[in-house]
């Protein structure tokens, strides 16, 4: 990626009619969004609120395989999970914690000191995360099949 001082991200939201409301994305294209079940909205289109945690465990993911690449070492797989927790404050809702977990696949057991560094790193450089008000905690699980 060349160094820039600024990059723009975009996308296009609208809703027409009683039709289902529609997000456009520069690479998927177009997908469905609507509210969240627990704020009256169907379970059959995506909602901000997994769009937003979706964005914190897919960043970490990107950012670590970033690291994983520059330290040259092989990850067999990667498997995340996240959830946020929305609460109620005084101001009114908002999300107050994500948590990703995380487990990789390795073949060398030599190197899984390594990976949990990276793991590290990623949580620490991660963008999504480091612009958010809320606390966003990352726990790296590391399996070996190797001898």
């Amino acid at each position: 990626m060349k160094s820039q001082k600024s990059y723009l991200f975009k996308n296009t939201v609208f809703k027409e009619g009683d039709e289902s409301a529609k997000t456009v994305f520069s690479g998927p294209g177009e997908l469905e969004v609507g509210p969240a079940p627990e704020f009256e909205g169907s379970p059959e289109t995506l909602n901000p609120e997994e769009m937003f945690v979706a964005a914190v465990n897919s960043c970490i993911m990107t950012t670590f395989f970033y690291f994983v690449r520059k330290s040259n070492i092989e990850v067999l797989s990667y498997y995340s999970d996240a959830e946020g927790r929305v609460e109620k404050q005084k101001d009114g809702f908002r999300f107050t914690n994500v948590e990703v977990r995380a487990k990789i696949t390795l073949q060398q057991p030599d190197i899984a000191e390594k990976a949990r560094e990276l793991g590290k790193l990623a949580e620490k450089y991660c963008l999504v995360s480091r612009s958010l008000a809320c606390t966003v905690r990352y726990e790296l699980e590391v399996k070996t099949i190797g001898k």
